[in-house]
């Protein structure tokens, strides 16, 4: 049963975390030695494919056999309507993609054998749910390196974007079952970076009262999407979730690809924008120099013969970088302070942000974490873990807290009862004596032990039995058993339990009283 995986899968990478019953969970790396995995896959023509990195960096001169952001095509056919087609990123997949029938074609060309024959043009189709299996089957192997119980899959507990289709959730499921894994769960990217950080457990531990409110920013490779949390007793409640917002790496890395081009043509009268293949040159380096400057100050820009034969050598660093990408920082800071104020006129209780946790490969730019950290000084930023490994940690550690992995859970989010206001409970009529039940936003079913006060009322056991409770407005009568209460020093020693039901659609209270 052990170890048990979680793995995130994205547009633009894939991450694998183990976790022992121990409770550490650790990101594996590839063979390459990257702690992700790149989100593309290459046909080589006849039978075989690669994925990974290998395959990303010839996707540059083989465009047409190389498939790479399909994650967002993960969908059922029925919600894939013109409209939808309309905000998915399909410029960004480097082969032909059928709207129709739904599939990605991948194009070859065989040379002739002799100069007065034509050259053979073979193509190899893939859907979104293929192509997700082969990059799965891809981290299964690195799963092995762990997993050594050849009679039963690996267990896995996988996330999926907050935004995406209840039946996507099937299809990943599917998906990685057919690469190999079992699935235990499939659970939402914000909720998996909480679990990451661990925030809570440390209130439920010291079981200490009340809510702490979590932001979480996702900026990946193509979108952006943010959700707010209340925490509270171990349970993670979602108030709100945003997006997708179609702002991502993508952006940051036009800004630096925009700057290139200008600065090629302004030294050399050349426009690279007239060359296709020079353009994919300058989006492959300006993509890894956005990832090079976010731990470095500064880092060298050269490409081999650009256009024309001519090559590009630059010094970029990382304040010129941050300068070219301020705007999109700034849209993305107001598209953020939005959505925050939306969810507080819908939610008034949302007074403040205790915690910020962060995910996507994006995020992980200094420069957007300190705008940021700007915006909400108040707030504890979560940002130890690598942005775009927390989703995989957080899944693994998941994997801890499952009853029985092998029972599938394939649902984001359970629904719960909560109490919505303070419930208070006090003998007789004497309201000064109240004590507080349960507080607000408290999971029900509950028990609670609670030790009250005699009020002053007499001796009759119909007096002695009777308790009073109060949430908000409403007061509810209880009664204990025909049996007369037990009391210590005038002191009633309780269990009460607290339940509900649902009547025409009406949630109603109830509550029962023994005496210990």
């Amino acid at each position: 049963m052990w170890p048990r995986f979680g793995i995130k899968v994205g547009n633009s990478t894939l991450c694998i975390a183990y976790v022992r019953a121990d409770g550490k969970a650790e990101v594996i790396a590839n063979k390459q030695g990257d702690r992700v995995s790149q989100a593309c896959l290459l046909w080589n023509g006849d039978t075989e494919t690669e994925c990974g990195l290998t395959a990303k960096q010839k996707m540059a001169t083989r465009p047409k056999q190389a498939v790479a952001h399909s994650f967002q095509l993960l969908q059922p056919e029925d919600e894939l309507i013109e409209d939808k087609f309309e905000k998915l990123a399909l410029k960004e997949v480097p082969c032909e993609y059928d709207k129709e029938a739904f599939v990605f074609r991948m194009e070859h060309t065989v040379p002739a054998d002799r100069d007065d024959q034509d050259d053979t043009i073979v193509t190899k189709e893939m859907s979104a749910f293929q192509v997700t299996t082969e990059l799965l089957r891809a981290e299964l192997e690195l799963a092995r390196q762990y997993h050594t119980d050849s009679e039963h899959d690996p267990i896995a507990v996988l996330s999926i974007p907050s935004y995406y289709p209840t039946k996507s959730i099937k299809m990943l499921s599917d998906a990685a079952e057919a690469a190999g894994f079992h699935v235990a769960q499939i659970i939402a990217e914000p909720t998996a970076a909480v679990l990451c950080y661990k925030i809570g457990e440390e209130q439920l531990e010291k079981q200490l009262d009340g809510r702490r409110y979590v932001l979480t920013i996702k900026c990946g490779g193509l979108y952006s999407d943010f959700a707010l949390y209340a925490v509270h007793n171990g349970y993670f409640i979602e108030l709100a979730t945003f997006g997708p917002f179609a702002i991502g790496g993508r952006q940051f890395t036009d800004a630096l690809v925009q700057f290139i081009c200008e600065e090629f043509k302004r030294k050399y009268k050349l426009d690279p924008h007239e060359s296709r293949r020079s353009l994919a040159k300058i989006r492959t380096a300006a993509a890894n120099c956005k990832h090079i400057l976010t731990t470095l100050p500064s880092t060298q820009l050269y490409i081999d013969s650009l256009m024309d034969g001519v090559d590009y050598n630059a010094q970029m660093s990382r304040a010129r970088f941050e300068s070219l990408i301020q705007p999109v920082i700034n849209g993305l800071i107001q598209q953020l302070s939005d959505c925050v104020e939306r969810a507080q006129q819908q939610h008034p209780e949302l007074k403040r942000i205790d915690d910020i946790v962060l995910l996507g490969a994006t995020m992980q730019i200094p420069k957007l974490q300190a705008a940021v950290a700007a915006r909400y000084p108040e707030a504890k930023l979560h940002n130890s873990h690598s942005t775009d490994e927390v989703v995989a940690i957080g899944c693994a550690r998941q994997a801890l807290f499952l009853l029985d992995p092998r029972q599938a859970q394939l649902q984001k989010a359970d629904d719960c009862v909560l109490v919505e206001d303070d419930l208070y409970i006090w003998h007789g009529n004497d309201e000064t004596n109240a004590k507080l039940l349960l507080s607000k936003g408290s999971i029900l079913p509950t028990k609670i032990k609670v030790t009250l006060p005699q009020s002053g009322e007499g001796d009759a056991v119909d007096a002695l039995a009777s308790f009073k409770l109060r949430t908000g407005q409403n007061e509810i009568m209880a009664h204990l058993p025909d049996t007369t209460p037990t009391i210590d020093d005038g002191l009633f020693q309780l269990e009460v339990e607290v339940d509900w039901d649902d009547k025409d659609g009406n949630i109603v209270p109830l509550v029962r009283l023994r005496c210990m």
